[in-house]
């Protein structure tokens, strides 16, 4: 499930109660199809996490390629702005910071949203796309008054959208937006030949960050297995904010090993020469996909195959049995990210990486 069943039921009520207003406002919007339009501006909204957009890549890609001529607008999260320009990701990228994602709820953001939303409209959209199925962001594209407007109704507000589409929980977030672009389309993309790698003489890359707190492996953890890396391999560690207390105790063990530490945009550029990264369900692996560095990634009670990082070279390692705790998350839980072991994860690190040393 993507969603909380809680959080669907209220929002589909809601969903129900402001229908009226909104489908007598859409009696005066003009209607259009693909074939009386031609397609020059096209908008993409996914300002919710770095990762969101890394995952997308490809689609912003397929679209580019299906209309070489229309111009991509991408709106993304002000943290993503700077990584989504350098890679190239749209034509013309938007960073904002909307209340629904940061759980800020002040009518004062949601009016801003709004107007930024309605702000768009100068571009004249002909093509507006959501994949989340919220319909926060459905009421926030139908602001910007596209043409044409493709969507999930997940969580209601089909009214919101020209077109929708019914959202195959079984399928992971790629697979969702490459599905709800079919429409316009769009072909599958291909899987680009030698574009995975791994530096031989690269770091082992670990990137401790996560986005909640249930999702994050232990310092003493990764502690642990720095211990036990060290002496095979190179090995770095991201400093990031959740990684600040782990830093300053390796450094005052005096460990022997890389840190990094920069921006995104940095980031991104540091790892296209490691050997592997090491992170918990995050934006890293997905960003280390997109370079092609394989990427072993560590999952508690979530399912990975809704969110794991698109990598043929990657591994997954979870717990061997199902999740029986009591979390305070619907989704995710610590207790289970507790299970996995460092030695667990260095011994699936020791037979991927000579795995993946004698394959790429």
């Amino acid at each position: 499930m993507i969603y909380k069943p809680e959080y669907i039921f209220w929002s589909k009520l809601i969903s129900v109660l402001i229908g009226p207003w909104f489908q007598f406002l859409n009696l005066f919007r003009k209607k259009y199809d693909l074939t009386s339009i031609k397609v020059k501006t096209i908008l993409v909204t996914e300002y919710h996490r770095i990762g969101d957009v890394i995952i997308i890549a490809p689609v912003l890609k397929s679209l580019k390629t299906r209309f070489p001529k229309a111009e991509i607008i991408l709106v993304c999260s002000d943290r993503t702005k700077a990584l989504a320009e350098e890679l190239r990701l749209a034509d013309k990228v938007f960073g904002i910071s909307v209340p629904w994602t940061n759980w800020n709820w002040s009518f004062l953001k949601w009016y801003r949203a709004r107007c930024f939303a309605k702000s768009l409209q100068s571009l004249n959209i002909d093509i507006g796309i959501n994949f989340k199925g919220d319909i926060r962001d459905a009421w926030f594209l139908w602001n910007a008054r596209p043409k044409i407007s493709l969507g999930y109704d997940t969580t209601g507000g089909k009214y919101f959208f020209s077109d929708t589409n019914v959202m195959n929980y079984n399928l992971d977030q790629y697979s969702r937006a490459k599905e709800l672009i079919k429409s316009l389309g769009c072909l599958p993309d291909k899987e680009e030949k030698n574009r995975f790698h791994s530096v031989k003489d690269g770091c082992i890359v670990l990137h401790p960050g996560a986005s909640e707190e249930a999702r994050s492996w232990p310092d003493s953890y990764w502690f642990e297995l720095v211990d036990l890396l060290i002496p095979k391999f190179k090995v770095s560690v991201v400093v990031t904010r959740e990684s600040f207390d782990l830093v300053e105790s390796l450094r005052k063990k005096g460990v022997s090993l890389e840190y990094f530490e920069g921006s995104l945009v940095d980031f991104s550029q540091y790892i296209n020469f490691q050997k592997c990264l090491i992170a918990p369900d995050s934006m890293a692996g997905h960003l280390s996909s997109y370079f092609g560095i394989p990427v072993i990634s560590l999952f508690g009670s979530q399912d990975p195959i809704l969110t794991k990082p698109k990598n043929k070279f990657g591994i997954v390692i979870k717990p061997q049995t199902p999740c029986s705790h009591i979390s305070e998350h619907w989704r995710l839980c610590k207790l289970c990210m507790e299970s996995v072991s460092p030695n667990t994860v260095y011994q699936a690190a020791l037979k991927h990486i000579s795995y993946i040393e004698s394959v790429l």
